[in-house]
């Protein structure tokens, strides 16, 4: 087994494990759903400054894998949709930007859709 591949099996088992930190996530794409695994993250940062310098404002992420994404291509304006947990409620969320990792995860930066 390659390096590729022990790194996508220990993250499958334990970041994208729904009983661990993952949980199953939908895509909307071109009227078109695909489920798949993902590790949301919603960074809460306290709106302050220092001096004339503000904090710096987080978005949500959702990280997947980009073998999960159709064609394997990750795309601003994608669509998802994650059931409540016991750690956010039932949301709607559309990508603003994303980043494609070496280790085969997509990072997406989101914001709720209206």
């Amino acid at each position: 087994m390659s390096f590729k591949d022990d790194l996508m099996q220990d993250l499958d088992s334990s970041f994208f494990n729904e009983n661990e930190f993952g949980e199953i996530v939908t895509l909307i794409r071109g009227g078109n759903s695909f489920q798949m695994k993902g590790l949301f993250d919603a960074p809460e940062v306290a709106n302050e400054s220092v001096g004339e310098v503000s904090a710096i404002a987080h978005a949500p992420r959702l990280f997947v894998r980009i073998s999960d994404l159709p064609g394997s291509k990750p795309r601003k304006g994608d669509v998802f949709t994650l059931g409540s947990t016991p750690f956010h409620p039932a949301m709607k969320l559309t990508a603003i930007d994303f980043v494609s990792e070496k280790d085969g995860v997509v990072v997406y930066s989101l914001e709720e859709s209206k």
